[in-house]
């Protein structure tokens, strides 16, 4: 391999077909004395040779007037014939590396005839990212190497993690998260599909290394608070941004609270039930008041029995060091946002007064229960309170651009969808040629690692297996049935 042309940051390498075993995100050195350049490939391309067209017409058209190859006793034909075949590798610069000093924009030019160009191990990668966390998380293999990232990357950090279906987007932030828990970090998981209920077994059903340090919290049922706890501020959040009350409506709940507070020194849901129901108010007024809070009543979350109720930071407390599941799975939409207006409220409220450690939470689909207010409000403000983000989408367009520009950490999976790969080329930390190209080819379980993980020096992982009982997994008709009437199934050897 020979270095082509540079162009900007893209340096384009002269390779023949036997020499190039190399794949996209794969990293080369090229190497002159005791200086390197890391670059990484994009993209392989055949090389452009003047005349190749009109010579590979002449050869096609001479096989089928004669039926039979060119006589060529002298073999001249293979020297051409690997001309034909050279290939021209795509790469872009990411650093150039002289003893300890790793420069990124360097003008350092490599010799086209006396550097040598070789495939980079994982090892030298992690050294030039100089990754010396104390904690190291085991995210998978690159090429058939190990390769780990920095646990304390993930700490007071926005991290996204995004792709199209079934890629394997929920099975990294298991991986993640469990690993974090481990570390003794408290995680907090709004689930949406009740996917992480089950990480205290592994697959053979036994218990996982979190078993003792998982707990799962069902909204209406074993997670229930009271009025009081919930307090003012975020029951009008929940009147307002979840139910829509209007305005006048919000005004008079307002002052019925505070005359309810004064006069018993304690708010309950049926104090304020009746109160409305005795106050001379305006019809259209009392009916918006009245069939809201009795929809809040029946969602069983928000009650005034109490022995029911739970301290949220009491729980948050006693979970140190723990996974704590916040199942919304089978919640309608709108109580859905209820418990999550609550518990968004509730972790500011704690986290202000420093009454937490700073957590980690990790939000599935967030989009789905997400107000667009709470993402400035989740990335800024939270995020300095202690409390590190961790957004998991299939749509990246979702989520505002404005979010993606403070994301410190971005794995991204594949994604064909041109409108997809330009919503985050446009704001990730690399070059957008780089994201369009090498996301588009990624297998599943592969994904892109970029941003302050990686010391924005992207890396393209396939995603270890994880031993616990994820239930992601897609539940498949004609599996079922096969099971149900014993049907073997087909090995990947039979179905070839």
């Amino acid at each position: 391999m020979k270095i082509f042309s540079k162009q900007r940051d893209t340096l384009d390498i002269l390779a023949f077909p036997q020499e190039v075993v190399v794949e996209k995100g794969q990293y080369l050195l090229v190497s002159e004395g005791d200086k390197f350049m890391l670059v990484q490939v994009i993209d392989v391309n055949y090389a452009d040779i003047p005349g190749i067209l009109e010579d590979m017409l002449r050869e096609v058209s001479l096989e089928i007037v004669n039926h039979e190859n060119i006589f060529d006793p002298f073999d001249a034909g293979s020297l051409t014939m690997m001309i034909k075949e050279a290939r021209i590798i795509r790469c872009k610069i990411r650093c150039v590396v002289e003893g300890n000093r790793t420069v990124h924009n360097s003008s350092w030019l490599p010799s086209r005839f006396k550097s040598s160009i070789s495939v980079a191990k994982a090892d030298l990668l992690r050294s030039i990212m100089k990754l010396s966390g104390k904690r190291k998380i085991h995210i998978g293999m690159v090429g058939e190497e190990d390769f780990w990232v920095d646990a304390e990357s993930f700490d007071g950090r926005l991290t996204i993690i995004t792709g199209k279906k079934e890629t394997g987007k929920s099975h990294i932030t298991k991986l993640i998260s469990t690993t974090l828990v481990e570390y003794g970090a408290l995680v907090i998981v709004l689930d949406i599909n009740g996917e992480y209920v089950n990480l205290k077994r592994r697959v053979d059903g036994s218990q996982s290394n979190i078993a003792l340090r998982h707990e799962v919290l069902e909204p209406g049922r074993n997670f229930r608070v009271s009025t009081e706890d919930v307090g003012l501020r975020t029951f009008m959040d929940i009147l307002i941004h979840v139910y829509d009350t209007p305005s006048s409506s919000s005004r008079e709940f307002f002052r019925i609270w505070n005359a309810i507070k004064k006069n018993k020194g304690k708010v309950t849901l049926r104090d304020l039930i009746e109160v409305i129901q005795r106050t001379q108010l305006h019809e259209s007024v009392k009916e918006a008041l009245m069939s809201r809070l009795m929809a809040i009543e029946a969602t069983g979350i928000i009650t005034d029995e109490e022995g029911c109720v739970i301290s949220f930071e009491e729980v948050v407390k006693r979970a140190g060091g723990k996974m704590l599941v916040i199942n919304l799975r089978d919640l309608l939409p709108s109580t859905r946002r209820m418990v999550v207006e609550y518990l968004l409220s509730k972790l500011t409220e704690l986290l202000q007064a420093r009454r937490l450690p700073p957590i980690f939470l990790v939000a599935e689909e967030a989009h789905l229960y997400l107000r667009d207010t709470y993402w400035d409000d989740v990335i800024t403000r939270m995020r300095h309170l202690g409390l590190s983000p961790i957004f998991v989408t299939n749509q990246p367009d979702s989520i505002p651009e404005t979010t993606y520009r403070q994301a410190d950490n971005i794995i991204l999976f594949n994604f064909t969808n041109e409108a997809d790969l330009e919503a985050i080329a446009k704001t990730s930390r690399i070059d957008s040629e780089s994201v369009k190209t090498i996301a588009a080819s990624l297998p599943p379980r592969y994904c892109l690692l970029i941003g302050y993980l990686v010391r924005d020096i992207p890396v393209v992982v396939k995603v270890r297996e994880v031993d616990v009982e994820t239930m992601g997994k897609t539940r498949l008709f004609f599996e079922l049935f096969d099971r149900q009437l014993h049907i073997p199934k087909l090995e990947k050897e039979q179905i070839a």
